[in-house]
């Protein structure tokens, strides 16, 4: 077991940011959706981790607290999470990267 960070959809849909998908230094571990924050309701997007990929550095956490003060990520252990999302894809363009996620997997064992 390891600790993944965990991104409150509510609060980074709120605020926007984008900050913790540029300090990450595992590529394309935190990605940003314009679709995630709308289908629950919120006016922007969020950011989401694919938990396959996160090393658990928590230098996102130190972003999202210090420099954004949204306090919308925190470190949990992987079977803490309710929902997780594995990558499926990764594609790379001339000026954008794709990342494809699988559906949502249910963590079960607690």
């Amino acid at each position: 077991m390891y600790l993944v960070a965990d991104i409150d959809v509510s609060i980074c849909a709120e605020k926007s940011c984008k900050l913790c998908t540029q300090y990450c230094p595992e590529a394309n571990t935190i990605q940003y959706s314009e679709e995630l924050g709308k289908s629950k309701g919120f006016k922007y997007g969020s950011a989401y981790v694919a938990v396959d990929r996160c090393k658990g550095c928590a230098q996102c956490v130190w972003v999202c607290d210090n420099m954004a003060k949204n306090n919308a990520i925190k470190m949990i252990m992987i079977d803490q999470l309710p929902l997780a999302a594995v990558t499926d894809n990764i594609r790379y363009e001339e000026k954008s990267t794709i990342v494809t996620l699988s559906n949502p997997m249910v963590v079960i064992g607690n």
